[in-house]
């Protein structure tokens, strides 16, 4: 069946552009008129509205205004993203951060670590975290793990709760790697239990991120190629969202496009071959 594309003038743009900035934090950049209107005309035709003022008017004030924004979210987001992503970054994850938490926390007497995937999509980093962990050798035993993936798409949490790939997600991943933590399932691969047992997954907005939080203090927060989205103040929020829920010492890794210098002065730049990270000020 054909669907009609409506067309969205320059007033309805707007006033869906400053709808998902103040309900989502994500920027809808000029240019994109034409292109959202073809993504949203589908949604326009099933809700049988005639015009994006009305469709705005259903986001704003309808009782099903929920269930739309989680239609919503999925078209104006790219969720795509694959195992092992920023390796340098990685690297600087297992080599330096890891084993510098560890000693701080055993100095302590602790044995907890929280890491939190900030706009995981479906699932990839949280996995890819999980394989890290364990390769280190260095949170086993009576270690008490837990890596959290957030995200604000339910369909991509439904997709990583499953845990299922296809090939071409494992591009940059070492084979060994994958025949050690998945198994076939078809033609796709399916994680296995070992990282299953240190990931969960939860719906959230990260700008009311402490709502998903579930009272944690997270000691690695991996926020990586989200913030690219949003305009500076909304990046200001997120990251004080993001102190608030880290102790002194904690780490930020954001996308290597992607950087604080503007926005934070509660984080320190960390500089390593290939990656920069940011630490919480003590």
């Amino acid at each position: 069946m054909m669907v009609e594309k409506i067309a969205m003038q320059a007033e309805e743009f707007r006033l869906i552009k400053e709808f998902v900035a103040d309900s989502f934090g994500l920027v809808l950049e000029e240019g994109t008129q034409r292109g959202l209107a073809a993504k949203l005309s589908p949604r326009l035709q099933e809700l049988r509205l005639k015009s994006f003022t009305e469709y705005y008017s259903y986001l704003k004030f309808s009782p099903g205004r929920s269930a739309e924004w989680q239609r919503l979210v999925p078209l104006i987001t790219n969720n795509e993203t694959y195992f092992f992503r920023e390796s340098g970054q990685l690297s600087v994850l297992a080599q330096e951060v890891l084993p510098a938490l560890k000693e701080r926390k055993l100095a302590r007497g602790e044995r907890t670590l929280r890491i939190l995937s900030a706009g995981c999509s479906s699932g990839e980093e949280a996995y890819t975290i999980a394989m890290l962990l364990l390769e280190s050798g260095c949170f086993s035993w009576d270690w008490d793990v837990r890596i959290t993936g957030v995200d604000i798409d339910a369909r991509v949490l439904d997709a990583a709760r499953q845990g299922v790939y296809a090939q071409r997600a494992f591009w940059a991943t070492e084979p060994h790697l994958v025949e050690r933590y998945l198994r076939r399932q078809d033609d796709k691969f399916a994680v296995r239990d070992i990282l299953r047992k240190w990931t969960s997954f939860a719906q959230g907005n990260l700008l009311e991120l402490a709502d998903s939080a579930a009272g944690e203090q997270f000691d690695v927060i991996l926020c990586r190629n989200v913030l690219i989205y949003f305009a500076d103040q909304t990046i200001k929020r997120v990251v004080d969202n993001f102190g608030a829920l880290q102790s002194p010492g904690g780490y930020l890794f954001l996308g290597h496009s992607e950087s604080l210098s503007r926005t934070q002065a509660s984080y320190l730049p960390l500089r390593f071959p290939g990656a920069i990270i940011y630490q919480k000020r003590e």
